[in-house]
């Protein structure tokens, strides 16, 4: 009896051994193949989530960049109390790099103006020359005049140097408006002056100067295309501010009031413009290109894009940048409102 139970017992206890070498190796094969499993599915999600990281914040500058640029076209020829209207119009294109206070003055009519590339591979000629020679190629220039909206400044509050607009109320004033970065120079009056007062003073309100256009760089050789700005400062220089990384191509097209009822009746590249023309500008076509900061890997580019009347642009072979146009019609509210009849 006590044989048969310790044969028993060995018995069990052998059947109880370990792992094989055979079946040790394949178990850690199988882990290894969940594992290269995941590792794959890892990185084919981090690589999509960084495919949509790119495309959105492509989208985003995109939809900024239009916003921007729609809301300052919106304010163009808002200058407080004045109507420009009446004013006559200058009688040559004004450079609206001028930092000349009579330059500015005389361009108030102008409300918006603009320098056009004919093509995606064409440069603007001659760009202003207060704009960067890094611009882009196949880019156009807007040019913007308006005054501030955040508020009026008082006279006696007034800084010397910057550039300020101020509108005559006073039906006793010679001058019905003055652009002008003297502060002692500002004696227009307000509404209730008499043929002998010399005060209360008409307030005043910044002027601005906005020039747009499409920088080859953000930074100095970064090759990433940026929509920039040149503008009149409060010291009354012209200076460059970044505003939009990846805005490759921007094109426009201006539509004209040929019969002074406010509405576009015809649109035009404007390469040819007359000053008259310039002044019946009443509404803008702006079409944006929008590219991806950084390259996808295994993607080729092979669309074509319209770019307004300018025409279209394919990308070269090969390229490997994700791209999206933006278009929009903005009317110029100032401007056409003051031709609208009741």
């Amino acid at each position: 009896m006590k044989t048969a139970a310790y044969t028993r017992t060995f018995a069990t206890r052998r059947s109880q051994r370990g792992l094989s070498l055979i079946e040790m190796m394949i178990s850690i094969t199988i882990g290894l193949l969940i594992l290269s499993a995941m590792t794959t599915l890892f990185v084919n999600q981090s690589r999509t989530r960084a495919e949509l990281d790119k495309s959105n914040r492509m989208i985003d500058n995109g939809r900024y960049a239009m916003d921007l640029l729609s809301d300052n076209l919106k304010l163009a020829g808002f200058y407080g109390a004045l109507d420009p209207s009446s004013i006559a119009l200058p009688g040559a294109l004004p450079d609206p790099c001028s930092t000349n206070m009579a330059s500015i003055n005389a361009a108030i009519p102008l409300h918006v103006q603009g320098f056009d590339a004919a093509n995606t591979g064409t440069a603007v000629a001659p760009p202003p020359t207060c704009v960067p020679s890094s611009i882009k190629n196949g880019s156009d220039i807007l040019v913007i005049r308006r005054a501030d909206t955040s508020g009026p400044v008082a006279q006696t509050a007034a800084v010397n140097g910057t550039p300020y607009l101020q509108a005559s109320l006073c039906q006793y004033d010679t001058t019905t408006y003055l652009v002008d970065n003297t502060p002692a120079n500002f004696t227009l009056r307000q509404r209730n002056c008499t043929s002998t007062s010399t005060t209360p003073y008409a307030e005043l309100r910044r002027m601005l100067v906005h020039i747009y256009y499409i920088d080859q760089n953000n930074q100095a050789g970064d090759g990433i295309p940026t929509l920039k700005r040149v503008e009149l400062s409060e010291a009354g220089a012209m200076t460059s501010v970044a505003l939009v990384e990846g805005i490759e191509f921007m094109q426009i097209d201006y539509g004209l009031d040929t019969n002074s009822d406010g509405a576009a009746d015809s649109y035009t590249t404007c390469s040819a413009c007359t000053i008259a023309n310039w002044s019946n500008v009443v509404s803008v076509k702006i079409t944006l290109l929008s590219r991806n900061l950084e390259t996808s890997a295994g993607y080729s580019d092979t669309k074509t894009y319209t770019l307004g009347l300018a025409g279209t642009h394919t990308p070269a072979a090969g390229d490997n940048y994700k791209r999206h146009t933006y278009a929009q019609t903005i009317r110029l509210v100032n401007p056409s409102s003051r031709r609208e009849t009741p």
